[in-house]
């Protein structure tokens, strides 16, 4: 009974007027009217739901922090100026990708993200499981070619359309090696559903034996295409920096202390150059649209004469129809790739 009269006494006490202007110091200040023709902006609830969302966010196995967005002008160079290709490479030496803006024109983008959300349909279930995490889907994964290059829009326009811009780039990149060179491998890339609330651990694309795993060439370069603008809500790339050696040695694990980035805002049209070994991953999806990020891979002449079981010879999945209007320079990479002429690409995809 005491205790309990001491209780209320507690509580009457704290609950009193006088306490809270002591403790917040002193009374709230009267309120004025705003001046003659401003007004208060209404919230974007949306938008402060999703914010909210990505900093509470429970990150999936890796109990990550959302990494933060990188600096993007620090990373990226336009297309459309003078000796783009030299401070790509110099970005691209320097950090194990680049991004390449303005590569894509309006209608190559709509074609592809148009045949990403018509085939995205076909491969996801009613489950929406995924085949890379739940929600998250390969494209070369889904497809039995392991490959895209069978889909129109994919050929022309990521294959032969952008190949053609980045070709003195690619030249660069892949210049050194025991055999110089480079060739097409394959189209994929991968797309998150909306609503996807985890986040993929840092991993690399591909583990290789150390007599390849050095800085330049890359034993594999992916071309990840923004067919859509890509926001810190949709499911930005996660990219750690100048990890491509240790990515090609210990391709998936703990990487508690590698310092990673979101790589967003990123404009639709824009690319990703990016060396498979860098240590990458996938981000939340706060958005309900899903996020595309369709890929072209190349590979270096000295990771074909490896000839590793897992990746060689390669399937042929470009049709011959594609192919045959490709610019030379373009047909050349694609070799190995091809369908003989008349022979019908058949192609299923796997949920």
């Amino acid at each position: 009974k005491q205790n309990r009269s001491h209780h209320e006494y507690t509580c009457a006490a704290f609950l009193r007027r006088e306490f809270f202007v002591a403790l917040f110091g002193g009374e709230a200040p009267e309120a004025k009217p705003l001046p003659a023709g401003m007004a208060l902006a209404p919230p974007d609830v949306d938008e402060l739901r999703a914010r909210a969302a990505l900093v509470a966010l429970e990150t999936g196995p890796t109990n990550d922090l959302p990494a933060p967005p990188i600096n993007m002008s620090a990373h990226s160079v336009s297309c459309d100026s003078d000796g783009w290709e030299a401070r790509a490479f110099e970005l691209f030496e320097a950090h194990g990708f680049v991004i390449v803006d303005d590569l894509l024109k309006l209608h190559q983008v709509n074609a592809v993200f148009n045949d990403c959300e018509r085939i995205g349909k076909e491969i996801v279930g009613e489950e929406r499981r995924g085949n890379r995490g739940p929600g998250r889907y390969s494209f070369g994964t889904a497809s039995s070619t392991g490959s895209m290059l069978h889909v129109a829009s994919f050929a022309r326009h990521l294959l032969d359309g952008a190949g053609v811009v980045l070709r003195p780039l690619l030249d660069r990149i892949f210049e050194g090696g025991t055999r110089p060179g480079f060739m097409a491998y394959a189209a994929g890339g991968d797309f998150v559903l909306g609503d996807v609330r985890t986040q993929q651990a840092l991993h690399s694309d591909i583990r290789i034996g150390l007599s390849l795993n050095r800085p330049l060439p890359p034993p594999m370069l992916s071309v990840n295409f923004s067919v859509q603008d890509i926001t810190e809500m949709n499911g930005a790339m996660r990219i750690a920096p100048g990890t491509q050696v240790l990515g090609g040695v210990k391709g998936a694990g703990k990487f508690g202390d590698v310092e990673s980035f979101r790589l967003c805002p990123l404009n639709a049209g824009a690319a990703i150059i990016r060396d498979v070994r860098v240590l990458h991953s996938g981000t939340p999806n706060l958005t309900p649209r899903a996020r595309y990020l369709p890929s072209v891979e190349y590979v270096s002449m000295d990771l074909r004469a490896s000839k590793r079981r897992d990746m060689f010879p390669v399937k042929r999945g470009l049709p011959w129809k594609l192919y045959e209007r490709f610019s030379p320079e373009v047909q050349e990479l694609c070799r190995d790739i091809v369908a003989e002429e008349g022979k019908a690409v058949r192609v299923a995809y796997w949920r």
